[in-house]
C-alpha cells in the first residue's frame, strides 16, 4: 500500500492505492452498505479491513468511491486473475467500471495477471460490461441447504 491518501483529494482520474486505516469512516460504511444489498455475502468488514492490513488485498479510492481487489491462483495451471473484489460508487449508475477498466487492466497485465474478474449479484451490471469487451465466464445460482 502508498501512503496516506484521503478521499477528498483522490486524484478524479486513476484510482490509487489508499490505506484503509485512513478511509474507515467512509469505507466501513460503504462496505456495509454491500453485504446489507447481498446477504449471500459471507464476509464482514472486519475481514476487509483485515485482508487490506495484511496486504492480501488493496483499497484503490477515487473521488467517486473506492474497489477492493484482491488475486487468486487458478488451482489447475496456476495462472492468476486480478479479482475485484468489492466496489462501491457514491453516486450509481456512472459506469466506474468502464471509466476505470483500463487503468485496472494495465496495471494487472503490468503484474503478471492473466485474467481480470468482477463477481456481482447486481444485474445491471452485465449491460455496462458486456459492452465494453467483458464476457460471461460463470453465472452461479446458490440455494442454502
Amino acid at each position: 500500500m502508498l501512503g496516506r491518501q484521503d478521499v477528498d483529494t483522490v486524484a478524479v482520474d486513476n484510482p490509487v492505492q489508499t490505506e484503509f486505516g485512513d478511509n474507515l469512516s467512509w469505507v466501513c460504511p460503504a462496505i456495509e452498505e454491500i453485504l446489507d444489498a447481498n446477504p449471500q455475502l459471507t464476509f464482514t468488514v472486519e475481514d476487509v479491513y483485515a485482508a487490506c492490513m495484511n496486504c492480501s488485498a488493496t483499497l484503490w479510492t477515487t473521488d467517486d468511491g473506492f474497489v477492493v481487489t484482491t488475486s487468486e491462483v487458478d488451482t489447475f495451471n496456476n495462472e492468476r486473475t486480478f479479482l475485484i473484489w468489492l466496489a462501491w460508487a457514491k453516486v450509481r449508475g456512472n459506469n466506474l467500471v468502464v471509466k476505470h477498466q483500463n487503468f485496472f487492466m494495465d496495471y494487472a497485465r503490468d503484474r503478471g495477471f492473466k485474467k481480470i474478474e468482477v463477481r456481482s449479484a447486481v444485474p445491471e451490471l452485465s449491460s455496462y460490461v458486456l459492452a465494453y469487451g467483458w464476457q460471461v465466464d460463470t453465472v452461479v445460482y446458490t440455494r442454502d441447504l
